[in-house]
Protein backbone atom coordinates (compact mmCIF):
# COMPACT_ATOMS: atom_id res chain seq x y z
CA UNK A 1 0.00 0.00 0.00
CA UNK A 2 1.66 3.30 -1.32
CA UNK A 3 1.60 6.58 0.47
CA UNK A 4 -1.15 8.59 -1.05
CA UNK A 5 -0.21 11.91 -2.79
CA UNK A 6 -2.85 13.39 -4.39
CA UNK A 7 -6.55 13.91 -3.77
CA UNK A 8 -8.46 14.21 -7.03
CA UNK A 9 -11.71 16.14 -6.93
CA UNK A 10 -13.81 14.71 -10.21
CA UNK A 11 -17.01 16.19 -11.44
CA UNK A 12 -19.09 16.64 -14.65
CA UNK A 13 -18.46 20.50 -15.98
CA UNK A 14 -22.36 21.26 -15.86
CA UNK A 15 -22.01 21.29 -11.72
CA UNK A 16 -19.56 23.52 -12.00
CA UNK A 17 -21.85 26.65 -13.50
CA UNK A 18 -21.22 30.22 -12.34
CA UNK A 19 -23.82 30.51 -9.20
CA UNK A 20 -26.24 33.47 -9.82
CA UNK A 21 -24.60 36.32 -7.33
CA UNK A 22 -20.95 33.96 -6.71
CA UNK A 23 -17.99 34.29 -8.97
CA UNK A 24 -17.50 30.80 -9.12
CA UNK A 25 -19.73 27.22 -9.47
CA UNK A 26 -21.25 24.37 -6.49
CA UNK A 27 -18.03 22.48 -7.34
CA UNK A 28 -15.24 25.24 -6.98
CA UNK A 29 -16.17 26.46 -3.94
CA UNK A 30 -16.75 22.56 -2.80
CA UNK A 31 -13.20 22.42 -3.30
CA UNK A 32 -11.85 25.62 -1.79
CA UNK A 33 -13.53 24.39 1.33
CA UNK A 34 -12.18 20.64 1.39
CA UNK A 35 -8.71 21.87 0.43
CA UNK A 36 -9.53 24.10 3.67
CA UNK A 37 -10.37 21.91 5.78
CA UNK A 38 -7.82 19.83 4.88
CA UNK A 39 -4.68 22.37 5.10
CA UNK A 40 -6.33 22.71 8.93
CA UNK A 41 -5.82 19.41 9.23
CA UNK A 42 -1.83 19.67 8.85
CA UNK A 43 -2.61 17.81 5.40
CA UNK A 44 -0.39 20.77 4.10
CA UNK A 45 2.07 18.21 1.79
CA UNK A 46 -1.06 16.60 0.04
CA UNK A 47 -2.00 17.38 -3.43
CA UNK A 48 -5.74 18.48 -4.19
CA UNK A 49 -6.83 19.03 -7.98
CA UNK A 50 -10.02 19.41 -9.72
CA UNK A 51 -10.88 17.45 -12.77
CA UNK A 52 -14.20 17.19 -15.09
CA UNK A 53 -14.86 14.02 -16.45
CA UNK A 54 -14.41 14.76 -20.03
CA UNK A 55 -10.95 16.43 -19.08
CA UNK A 56 -9.59 12.64 -16.54
CA UNK A 57 -6.89 10.96 -18.40
CA UNK A 58 -6.32 7.28 -17.14
CA UNK A 59 -3.23 8.29 -15.95
CA UNK A 60 -4.35 10.42 -13.13
CA UNK A 61 -6.15 6.99 -11.62
CA UNK A 62 -2.84 5.65 -9.17
CA UNK A 63 -2.21 3.64 -6.53
CA UNK A 64 -1.48 6.96 -4.85
CA UNK A 65 -4.65 8.72 -5.65
CA UNK A 66 -7.93 9.36 -3.41
CA UNK A 67 -10.78 10.04 -5.83
CA UNK A 68 -13.65 12.56 -4.46
CA UNK A 69 -16.42 11.93 -7.24
CA UNK A 70 -19.07 14.46 -7.17
CA UNK A 71 -22.58 13.68 -8.32
CA UNK A 72 -25.31 14.80 -9.77
CA UNK A 73 -28.19 13.49 -12.12
CA UNK A 74 -26.13 15.19 -15.01
CA UNK A 75 -23.62 12.22 -14.00
CA UNK A 76 -23.89 9.62 -17.07
CA UNK A 77 -22.50 6.11 -17.54
CA UNK A 78 -21.48 6.73 -20.84
CA UNK A 79 -18.87 9.59 -20.28
CA UNK A 80 -15.46 8.27 -20.80
CA UNK A 81 -14.43 9.77 -18.60
CA UNK A 82 -16.80 8.41 -15.94
CA UNK A 83 -15.86 4.60 -17.77
CA UNK A 84 -12.17 5.41 -16.64
CA UNK A 85 -13.19 5.46 -12.73
CA UNK A 86 -15.57 2.59 -13.08
CA UNK A 87 -12.73 0.32 -14.48
CA UNK A 88 -10.38 1.62 -11.42
CA UNK A 89 -13.01 0.95 -9.04
CA UNK A 90 -13.20 -2.81 -10.40
CA UNK A 91 -9.43 -3.07 -9.82
CA UNK A 92 -9.49 -1.49 -6.24
CA UNK A 93 -12.06 -2.98 -5.17
CA UNK A 94 -10.76 -6.97 -5.85
CA UNK A 95 -9.89 -8.05 -2.61
CA UNK A 96 -6.28 -8.32 -2.63
CA UNK A 97 -4.35 -10.58 0.37
CA UNK A 98 -7.25 -9.11 2.57
CA UNK A 99 -7.34 -5.67 2.17
CA UNK A 100 -10.72 -3.77 2.35
CA UNK A 101 -10.09 -0.75 2.69
CA UNK A 102 -8.77 -0.11 -0.84
CA UNK A 103 -12.91 1.10 -1.68
CA UNK A 104 -12.68 4.09 0.59
CA UNK A 105 -9.87 5.49 -2.00
CA UNK A 106 -13.22 6.67 -3.33
CA UNK A 107 -15.40 8.71 -2.29
CA UNK A 108 -19.22 9.57 -3.76
CA UNK A 109 -20.37 13.48 -2.99
CA UNK A 110 -24.04 14.37 -3.49
CA UNK A 111 -24.38 17.92 -4.90
CA UNK A 112 -27.69 16.85 -5.09
CA UNK A 113 -30.14 13.91 -5.29
CA UNK A 114 -28.64 11.00 -7.45
CA UNK A 115 -30.27 7.74 -8.69
CA UNK A 116 -27.63 4.75 -8.05
CA UNK A 117 -30.18 2.26 -10.04
CA UNK A 118 -27.17 2.37 -13.23
CA UNK A 119 -24.12 3.04 -10.92
CA UNK A 120 -23.82 -0.30 -8.86
CA UNK A 121 -20.58 0.07 -8.42
CA UNK A 122 -21.11 2.81 -6.53
CA UNK A 123 -23.68 1.96 -3.73
CA UNK A 124 -20.80 -0.07 -1.49
CA UNK A 125 -18.54 3.45 -1.42
CA UNK A 126 -18.95 6.29 1.41
CA UNK A 127 -21.26 8.88 0.60
CA UNK A 128 -22.19 12.45 1.47
CA UNK A 129 -25.70 14.38 0.95
CA UNK A 130 -24.20 17.85 0.42
CA UNK A 131 -28.39 18.45 -0.20
CA UNK A 132 -30.75 19.39 2.46
CA UNK A 133 -34.10 18.20 2.80
CA UNK A 134 -36.96 20.97 3.43
CA UNK A 135 -38.61 20.02 6.42
CA UNK A 136 -42.07 20.71 5.81
CA UNK A 137 -42.65 19.23 1.99
CA UNK A 138 -39.37 16.64 2.32
CA UNK A 139 -38.21 18.30 -0.82
CA UNK A 140 -34.62 17.66 -1.55
CA UNK A 141 -33.20 21.44 -2.52
CA UNK A 142 -29.62 22.06 -3.54
CA UNK A 143 -27.49 24.25 -1.41
CA UNK A 144 -25.96 27.28 -3.08
CA UNK A 145 -25.47 29.37 0.38
CA UNK A 146 -22.70 28.05 1.76
CA UNK A 147 -23.18 30.12 5.26
CA UNK A 148 -25.60 30.11 8.00
CA UNK A 149 -27.51 28.05 10.27
CA UNK A 150 -28.77 25.58 7.58
CA UNK A 151 -25.77 25.35 6.06
CA UNK A 152 -23.83 24.59 8.99
CA UNK A 153 -26.28 21.98 9.90
CA UNK A 154 -26.08 19.77 6.50
CA UNK A 155 -23.23 21.32 4.04
CA UNK A 156 -20.58 21.58 6.61
CA UNK A 157 -21.40 18.96 8.82
CA UNK A 158 -20.83 16.53 5.81
CA UNK A 159 -18.14 18.54 4.76
CA UNK A 160 -16.21 17.63 7.97
CA UNK A 161 -17.25 14.16 7.98
CA UNK A 162 -15.70 13.58 4.24
CA UNK A 163 -12.14 15.48 5.11
CA UNK A 164 -12.49 13.20 8.62
CA UNK A 165 -12.82 10.33 6.13
CA UNK A 166 -9.96 11.21 3.94
CA UNK A 167 -7.82 11.38 7.33
CA UNK A 168 -8.93 8.39 8.59
CA UNK A 169 -8.01 6.54 5.52
CA UNK A 170 -4.36 8.29 5.49
CA UNK A 171 -3.73 7.24 8.84
CA UNK A 172 -5.22 3.87 8.05
CA UNK A 173 -2.53 3.69 5.11
CA UNK A 174 0.27 4.42 7.50
CA UNK A 175 -0.43 1.59 9.73
CA UNK A 176 -1.22 -1.72 7.35
CA UNK A 177 -3.45 -3.95 9.24
CA UNK A 178 -5.56 -7.10 8.31
CA UNK A 179 -8.77 -7.44 9.84
CA UNK A 180 -10.72 -10.78 9.72
CA UNK A 181 -14.46 -10.26 8.70
CA UNK A 182 -15.15 -11.31 12.57
CA UNK A 183 -13.71 -8.96 13.86
CA UNK A 184 -14.60 -6.46 11.39
CA UNK A 185 -18.55 -7.27 12.27
CA UNK A 186 -17.53 -7.26 16.21
CA UNK A 187 -17.28 -3.07 15.76
CA UNK A 188 -19.98 -2.87 13.31
CA UNK A 189 -23.38 -0.77 13.89
CA UNK A 190 -25.69 -0.76 11.74
CA UNK A 191 -27.82 2.88 12.23
CA UNK A 192 -31.25 2.54 10.66
CA UNK A 193 -32.59 5.51 8.56
CA UNK A 194 -34.84 7.91 10.42
CA UNK A 195 -37.67 9.86 9.99
CA UNK A 196 -37.16 13.87 8.62
CA UNK A 197 -37.32 15.35 12.38
CA UNK A 198 -34.40 13.03 13.29
CA UNK A 199 -32.07 12.85 10.70
CA UNK A 200 -29.41 15.98 12.27
CA UNK A 201 -29.49 13.47 15.29
CA UNK A 202 -28.96 10.50 13.26
CA UNK A 203 -26.07 12.30 11.38
CA UNK A 204 -24.32 13.36 14.85
CA UNK A 205 -24.32 9.77 15.73
CA UNK A 206 -22.93 8.49 12.74
CA UNK A 207 -20.68 10.85 13.10
CA UNK A 208 -19.39 9.66 16.77
CA UNK A 209 -19.86 6.51 16.20
CA UNK A 210 -17.18 6.47 13.32
CA UNK A 211 -14.72 8.89 16.06
CA UNK A 212 -14.68 5.92 18.45
CA UNK A 213 -13.56 3.59 15.63
CA UNK A 214 -16.59 1.93 14.95
CA UNK A 215 -17.93 1.05 11.09
CA UNK A 216 -21.28 2.49 10.34
CA UNK A 217 -23.87 0.72 7.57
CA UNK A 218 -25.13 1.20 5.65
CA UNK A 219 -22.87 3.68 3.90
CA UNK A 220 -25.39 5.38 1.78
CA UNK A 221 -29.53 6.18 1.91
CA UNK A 222 -31.08 2.68 0.98
CA UNK A 223 -33.14 3.44 -2.56
CA UNK A 224 -34.79 0.93 -5.29
CA UNK A 225 -37.89 -1.00 -4.86
CA UNK A 226 -39.29 -3.05 -1.70
CA UNK A 227 -37.57 -6.29 -2.66
CA UNK A 228 -34.09 -4.43 -3.74
CA UNK A 229 -34.22 -2.69 0.08
CA UNK A 230 -34.92 -5.59 1.46
CA UNK A 231 -32.07 -7.34 0.22
CA UNK A 232 -29.75 -4.47 1.19
CA UNK A 233 -31.20 -4.25 4.66
CA UNK A 234 -30.64 -8.00 5.31
CA UNK A 235 -26.92 -7.95 3.70
CA UNK A 236 -26.09 -4.75 6.31
CA UNK A 237 -27.51 -6.35 9.22
CA UNK A 238 -26.23 -9.96 8.91
CA UNK A 239 -22.67 -7.60 8.79
CA UNK A 240 -23.36 -6.16 12.23
CA UNK A 241 -23.36 -6.37 15.72
CA UNK A 242 -26.05 -4.37 16.92
CA UNK A 243 -28.60 -2.64 14.68
CA UNK A 244 -29.84 1.07 16.12
CA UNK A 245 -33.43 2.42 15.66
CA UNK A 246 -34.11 6.45 16.41
CA UNK A 247 -37.53 7.10 16.47
CA UNK A 248 -39.46 10.26 16.65
CA UNK A 249 -42.31 12.01 15.32
CA UNK A 250 -42.26 11.41 11.45
CA UNK A 251 -43.47 7.64 10.21
CA UNK A 252 -41.44 8.36 7.23
CA UNK A 253 -41.89 8.50 3.83
CA UNK A 254 -44.14 5.27 2.54
CA UNK A 255 -41.86 2.98 -0.37
CA UNK A 256 -43.04 3.42 -3.58
CA UNK A 257 -46.20 1.42 -4.31
CA UNK A 258 -46.48 0.13 -0.41
CA UNK A 259 -48.21 1.85 2.47
CA UNK A 260 -45.21 0.87 4.86
CA UNK A 261 -42.41 3.66 5.33
CA UNK A 262 -38.07 2.81 5.15
CA UNK A 263 -38.13 3.24 8.86
CA UNK A 264 -40.91 1.21 9.66
CA UNK A 265 -39.38 -1.60 6.87
CA UNK A 266 -35.79 -1.77 8.37
CA UNK A 267 -37.56 -2.14 11.99
CA UNK A 268 -39.54 -5.07 10.41
CA UNK A 269 -36.71 -7.26 8.89
CA UNK A 270 -33.93 -6.53 12.22
CA UNK A 271 -36.85 -7.84 14.07
CA UNK A 272 -37.52 -10.91 12.04
CA UNK A 273 -33.54 -11.45 12.03
CA UNK A 274 -33.33 -11.34 15.99
CA UNK A 275 -35.69 -14.34 15.64
CA UNK A 276 -33.88 -16.19 12.89
CA UNK A 277 -30.93 -15.94 14.72
CA UNK A 278 -32.72 -17.39 18.50
CA UNK A 279 -33.84 -20.25 16.23
CA UNK A 280 -30.61 -20.84 14.73
CA UNK A 281 -28.76 -21.12 18.53
CA UNK A 282 -30.93 -23.83 19.84
CA UNK A 283 -28.50 -26.17 17.77
CA UNK A 284 -25.41 -23.34 17.24
CA UNK A 285 -23.46 -21.59 18.87
CA UNK A 286 -25.32 -18.17 19.27
CA UNK A 287 -24.26 -15.13 16.86
CA UNK A 288 -23.97 -12.24 18.81
CA UNK A 289 -26.71 -9.56 18.02
CA UNK A 290 -28.00 -6.55 19.77
CA UNK A 291 -30.81 -4.65 19.16
CA UNK A 292 -31.38 -1.03 20.56
CA UNK A 293 -34.53 1.30 19.54
CA UNK A 294 -34.46 4.40 20.54
CA UNK A 295 -37.46 6.67 21.15
CA UNK A 296 -37.12 10.10 21.58
CA UNK A 297 -38.42 12.35 24.82
CA UNK A 298 -39.08 15.35 22.29
CA UNK A 299 -41.95 13.88 20.58
CA UNK A 300 -44.72 16.12 21.03
CA UNK A 301 -47.29 16.26 17.42
CA UNK A 302 -47.51 12.58 16.50
CA UNK A 303 -49.98 11.14 14.12
CA UNK A 304 -52.23 8.36 15.34
CA UNK A 305 -50.91 5.93 12.75
CA UNK A 306 -47.04 6.94 15.02
CA UNK A 307 -48.34 6.09 17.61
CA UNK A 308 -49.59 2.36 16.77
CA UNK A 309 -46.07 2.34 15.31
CA UNK A 310 -44.35 3.20 18.66
CA UNK A 311 -46.24 1.00 20.52
CA UNK A 312 -46.05 -2.36 18.01
CA UNK A 313 -42.60 -1.42 18.76
CA UNK A 314 -42.67 -2.20 21.76
CA UNK A 315 -44.77 -4.88 22.16
CA UNK A 316 -42.35 -6.88 19.67
CA UNK A 317 -39.29 -5.37 21.31
CA UNK A 318 -40.70 -7.58 24.70
CA UNK A 319 -40.66 -11.06 22.88
CA UNK A 320 -36.32 -10.77 22.11
CA UNK A 321 -33.49 -10.51 24.90
CA UNK A 322 -31.53 -8.92 22.64
CA UNK A 323 -33.81 -6.37 21.88
CA UNK A 324 -33.83 -2.99 23.93
CA UNK A 325 -36.48 0.32 24.12
CA UNK A 326 -34.67 3.26 25.35
CA UNK A 327 -36.24 5.80 26.17
CA UNK A 328 -33.42 8.06 28.06
CA UNK A 329 -32.12 11.42 26.52
CA UNK A 330 -30.21 11.37 23.77
CA UNK A 331 -26.63 11.27 25.69
CA UNK A 332 -27.60 8.43 27.65
CA UNK A 333 -28.15 6.93 24.74
CA UNK A 334 -24.86 7.18 22.75
CA UNK A 335 -23.38 6.17 26.05
CA UNK A 336 -25.26 2.62 25.53
CA UNK A 337 -24.98 1.98 22.42
CA UNK A 338 -20.40 2.60 22.60
CA UNK A 339 -21.05 0.54 25.86
CA UNK A 340 -22.96 -2.50 24.37
CA UNK A 341 -20.20 -2.47 21.66
CA UNK A 342 -17.03 -2.50 23.22
CA UNK A 343 -17.68 -4.21 26.40
CA UNK A 344 -20.28 -7.10 24.73
CA UNK A 345 -23.66 -5.39 27.03
CA UNK A 346 -26.35 -7.81 28.09
CA UNK A 347 -23.48 -10.51 26.17
CA UNK A 348 -20.72 -10.35 28.96
CA UNK A 349 -22.55 -8.53 31.54
CA UNK A 350 -22.27 -11.61 33.68
CA UNK A 351 -18.22 -11.06 33.54
CA UNK A 352 -17.85 -7.82 35.03
CA UNK A 353 -15.39 -7.56 37.63
CA UNK A 354 -14.65 -4.15 38.30
CA UNK A 355 -15.47 -2.42 41.34
CA UNK A 356 -19.22 -0.93 41.14
CA UNK A 357 -20.37 1.53 43.52
CA UNK A 358 -23.83 0.70 44.83
CA UNK A 359 -23.74 -3.27 43.71
CA UNK A 360 -23.63 -6.13 46.58
CA UNK A 361 -22.71 -9.47 46.20
CA UNK A 362 -25.86 -12.50 46.62
CA UNK A 363 -25.78 -13.50 50.06
CA UNK A 364 -24.77 -17.08 50.12
CA UNK A 365 -26.34 -17.40 53.91
CA UNK A 366 -29.45 -15.32 53.87
CA UNK A 367 -31.81 -17.10 52.01
CA UNK A 368 -34.94 -15.01 52.19
CA UNK A 369 -37.28 -13.81 49.00
CA UNK A 370 -35.88 -11.23 47.42
CA UNK A 371 -38.54 -8.09 46.32
CA UNK A 372 -37.09 -6.11 43.66
CA UNK A 373 -38.57 -2.34 43.86
CA UNK A 374 -38.65 -0.41 40.58
CA UNK A 375 -38.81 3.17 40.79
CA UNK A 376 -37.84 6.55 38.82
CA UNK A 377 -35.28 8.80 40.75
CA UNK A 378 -38.31 11.45 41.50
CA UNK A 379 -40.04 8.71 43.25
CA UNK A 380 -37.28 7.18 45.39
CA UNK A 381 -37.98 9.00 48.56
CA UNK A 382 -41.40 8.41 48.82
CA UNK A 383 -40.88 4.42 47.56
CA UNK A 384 -38.94 4.10 50.97
CA UNK A 385 -42.27 3.74 53.18
CA UNK A 386 -42.76 0.17 50.73
CA UNK A 387 -39.15 -0.93 51.15
CA UNK A 388 -39.14 -0.82 54.81
CA UNK A 389 -42.71 -2.13 55.17
CA UNK A 390 -41.36 -5.22 53.13
CA UNK A 391 -38.12 -5.48 54.95
CA UNK A 392 -40.42 -5.76 58.22
CA UNK A 393 -42.19 -8.87 56.68
CA UNK A 394 -38.60 -10.27 56.23
CA UNK A 395 -37.97 -9.80 52.59
CA UNK A 396 -34.77 -8.87 51.28
CA UNK A 397 -35.44 -5.55 49.26
CA UNK A 398 -33.30 -4.39 46.20
CA UNK A 399 -33.78 -1.09 44.11
CA UNK A 400 -32.05 0.87 41.44
CA UNK A 401 -29.43 3.25 41.51
CA UNK A 402 -29.47 6.47 39.92
CA UNK A 403 -25.70 8.17 40.76
CA UNK A 404 -22.94 7.03 39.07
CA UNK A 405 -21.96 5.76 35.26
CA UNK A 406 -24.89 4.93 33.09
CA UNK A 407 -22.75 1.17 32.70
CA UNK A 408 -22.88 0.72 35.87
CA UNK A 409 -26.58 1.81 36.77
CA UNK A 410 -27.94 -0.72 33.60
CA UNK A 411 -25.51 -3.43 35.42
CA UNK A 412 -27.05 -3.25 38.47
CA UNK A 413 -30.62 -3.02 36.90
CA UNK A 414 -29.96 -6.22 35.03
CA UNK A 415 -28.60 -7.71 38.26
CA UNK A 416 -31.45 -6.71 39.64
CA UNK A 417 -33.83 -8.25 37.18
CA UNK A 418 -31.73 -11.87 37.53
CA UNK A 419 -31.84 -12.42 41.32
CA UNK A 420 -35.20 -11.15 42.54
CA UNK A 421 -38.32 -13.60 42.76
CA UNK A 422 -40.87 -10.93 42.74
CA UNK A 423 -41.05 -7.34 41.66
CA UNK A 424 -43.10 -4.13 42.66
CA UNK A 425 -42.95 -1.21 40.08
CA UNK A 426 -43.85 1.86 41.79
CA UNK A 427 -46.52 4.61 39.92
CA UNK A 428 -45.94 7.64 41.29
CA UNK A 429 -45.05 10.45 39.20
CA UNK A 430 -43.81 8.89 36.39
CA UNK A 431 -45.28 8.02 33.32
CA UNK A 432 -47.26 5.06 31.55
CA UNK A 433 -45.03 4.56 28.64
CA UNK A 434 -41.46 4.39 31.55
CA UNK A 435 -44.11 2.08 33.53
CA UNK A 436 -44.59 -0.56 30.28
CA UNK A 437 -40.91 -0.07 29.23
CA UNK A 438 -39.83 -1.73 33.27
CA UNK A 439 -42.50 -4.40 32.56
CA UNK A 440 -40.50 -5.38 29.48
CA UNK A 441 -37.51 -5.34 30.82
CA UNK A 442 -39.24 -7.72 33.45
CA UNK A 443 -40.44 -10.29 30.52
CA UNK A 444 -36.72 -10.07 28.91
CA UNK A 445 -34.88 -10.87 32.23
CA UNK A 446 -33.62 -14.60 30.78
CA UNK A 447 -31.66 -13.00 28.68
CA UNK A 448 -29.87 -10.93 31.34
CA UNK A 449 -29.42 -14.92 32.78
CA UNK A 450 -32.06 -15.11 34.67
CA UNK A 451 -32.98 -18.63 35.73
CA UNK A 452 -35.56 -18.97 38.31
CA UNK A 453 -39.60 -18.47 37.73
CA UNK A 454 -41.11 -14.46 38.73
CA UNK A 455 -43.28 -15.51 41.30
CA UNK A 456 -45.09 -12.11 41.48
CA UNK A 457 -45.00 -8.90 39.36
CA UNK A 458 -46.85 -5.87 40.21
CA UNK A 459 -47.67 -2.05 39.70
CA UNK A 460 -48.73 -0.14 42.73
CA UNK A 461 -50.64 2.81 42.17
CA UNK A 462 -49.32 5.51 44.60
CA UNK A 463 -52.98 7.97 43.46
CA UNK A 464 -55.54 8.03 40.32
CA UNK A 465 -53.63 7.18 37.20
CA UNK A 466 -55.10 6.32 33.38
CA UNK A 467 -53.27 3.21 32.51
CA UNK A 468 -54.71 0.60 30.02
CA UNK A 469 -55.58 -2.25 32.94
CA UNK A 470 -56.04 -4.83 29.82
CA UNK A 471 -51.83 -4.63 29.13
CA UNK A 472 -51.01 -5.42 32.80
CA UNK A 473 -53.53 -8.55 32.90
CA UNK A 474 -52.23 -9.79 29.46
CA UNK A 475 -48.82 -9.50 31.15
CA UNK A 476 -49.85 -11.12 34.45
CA UNK A 477 -49.50 -7.78 36.73
CA UNK A 478 -51.21 -7.23 39.75
CA UNK A 479 -52.82 -3.62 40.65
CA UNK A 480 -51.73 -2.78 43.81
CA UNK A 481 -52.73 0.39 46.00
CA UNK A 482 -55.91 1.98 46.01
CA UNK A 483 -55.37 5.37 45.58
CA UNK A 484 -54.78 6.31 48.80
CA UNK A 485 -52.31 6.90 51.55
CA UNK A 486 -50.17 3.49 51.83
CA UNK A 487 -51.07 0.79 54.08
CA UNK A 488 -49.46 -2.21 54.39
CA UNK A 489 -53.17 -4.01 53.57
CA UNK A 490 -52.38 -3.12 50.00
CA UNK A 491 -49.49 -5.63 49.47
CA UNK A 492 -51.60 -8.37 51.26
CA UNK A 493 -52.39 -9.96 47.68
CA UNK A 494 -48.55 -9.78 46.69
CA UNK A 495 -47.49 -10.92 49.43
CA UNK A 496 -49.94 -14.17 49.77
CA UNK A 497 -48.28 -15.43 46.66
CA UNK A 498 -44.45 -14.85 48.19
CA UNK A 499 -45.59 -16.60 51.11
CA UNK A 500 -47.45 -19.41 49.57
CA UNK A 501 -44.09 -20.12 48.34
CA UNK A 502 -41.78 -19.90 51.23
Amino acid sequence: MSAIEKILVVHSEEDDLTIQGDDKGWVTNFFKFLSSLLLHMNYRDLLLELCSLTQLKKSELKKDVIVVLVVSPLLTVENKGYQMISSWLKEIITPKKGFQAEVERCLIVHKTVFNFQNFPELLNLNNYQLYEIDNVTGIPREINRFFGSEAEKNYWMKLIDLSFDISRYLSLKSKITEEKNINKREKTVYLAEVGKDLIIQRDMIRRELRSHGFEVLPKNTITGNRSEMEMTIKDNLSNSRLSLHLIGEDYGASIEGHDLSLVDLQNEIANEYSGDLTKESINNEKKKFGRLIWISQSIKNITERQKIFIENIKTKAALYEETEVLEVDMEEMKSIVIEEIETGGRFHSHSVNREISGYQEPSKTDSSKIIYLILDKEDSEEGQVIAKALKKKGFRVVQPIFEGELVDVRYIHQENLKRCDAAIIYFGNTSESWIKTKLQDLMKSPGFGRVKKMIAKAVYFRDEKIMDGNYLKKNNTMILGEQASFKLAHLKPFLELLEDKK
